[in-house]
């Protein structure tokens, strides 16, 4: 898969270690300790304007399918329609909305990789927006150290590459990460950390050949992206967490914008991986299959 452009929205509000230590009264060493994360994002507006925010600038002639992933919902209207209208996009024969939770930027590219390579669609746009603002409990010390707000875009075309999928699921650990009837995120973090640190291992270890050139995790934590890099010394692994805070399905798009910048890339020999709610983890990579593999 190549990436030909992507473009980022990042609200302006911050939410800092020192407001948060204020409000739960712990210092700013304790929550740095457990998270590795210096400040949040939140967003004073819809995911929709956030999606909208994050394409305003990319080049949309020629995309045939639109693909809005979010862990908010539901909504009775879909988000790619109103996409289709606030963007112009005329060429659109395709539109899903999908809600995934954390791992619904892996779940996105899959599903654009099917529809390229059954040529039902030359160029997708995807997009990811995550409010988890509208999720968290301000007074939940668990969850509002950790998550953020922001939204990516991105217009993809397949490429001449195999691409292979994994998805890893316990089901015994849904209450581990889920959201209540009070629509706000529930959260055991020693379970959670033991699951994610398990199952990106396992994902990356399966992908992992001597061609691999990065590895991009789901920016869950700070502590499980130290744990799980220990793990491959060896390979470039990205870890922005302390500048961006836990985006949900965002994280993984925009760890390639921090990355690469508003430039075109391929995705070829990188190791995509997350975790989320469920327990679900996931990952997909690309590359040519008779080259060497651990597999």
């Amino acid at each position: 898969m190549k990436v030909l452009q992507i473009g980022a929205y990042i609200p302006e509000n911050i939410l800092t270690n020192e407001m948060l230590s204020e409000r739960f009264n712990v210092s700013t060493e304790w929550i740095y300790k457990r998270t590795n994360i210096k400040k949040r994002f939140l967003s004073n507006t819809s995911i929709l304007d956030m999606g909208i925010k994050a394409s305003k600038n990319l080049d949309l002639n020629g995309v045939d399918a639109v693909l809005f992933a979010s862990s908010i919902g539901p909504h009775y209207v879909p988000n790619y329609v109103s996409a289709f209208k606030a963007l112009n996009i005329k060429t659109a024969k395709y539109g899903i909305d999908i809600s995934n939770g954390f791992v619904g930027f892996i779940t996105a590219v899959h599903t654009a990789e099917i529809m390229m390579k059954e040529k039902l669609a030359k160029r997708v746009l995807i997009i990811i927006s995550e409010k988890l603002s509208d999720l968290t409990d301000k007074n939940d010390i668990n969850t509002a150290i950790l998550f953020s707000d922001a939204a990516i875009a991105m217009v993809v075309e397949t490429e001449n590459y195999d691409y292979e999928h994994k998805t890893n699921y316990d089901y015994s650990l849904y209450p581990a990460l889920n959201v209540n009837k009070d629509k706000k995120i529930e959260m055991n973090g020693k379970t959670v950390y033991r699951f994610a640190v398990k199952n990106m291992n396992e994902i990356i270890k399966k992908f992992l050949t001597s061609k691999t050139k990065l590895i991009v995790p789901h920016q869950a934590n700070g502590r499980i992206l130290n744990s799980v890099s220990k793990q491959f010394s060896g390979v470039k692994f990205l870890n922005y967490i302390e500048e961006t805070g836990n985006t949900g399905a965002a994280s993984i798009p925009l760890a390639l914008y921090k990355y690469y910048g508003n430039k075109s890339f391929s995705l070829k020999n990188h190791i995509l991986v997350s975790v989320g709610g469920g327990m679900t983890a996931s990952g997909i990579t690309w590359r040519c299959f008779n080259e060497d593999s651990n597999n």
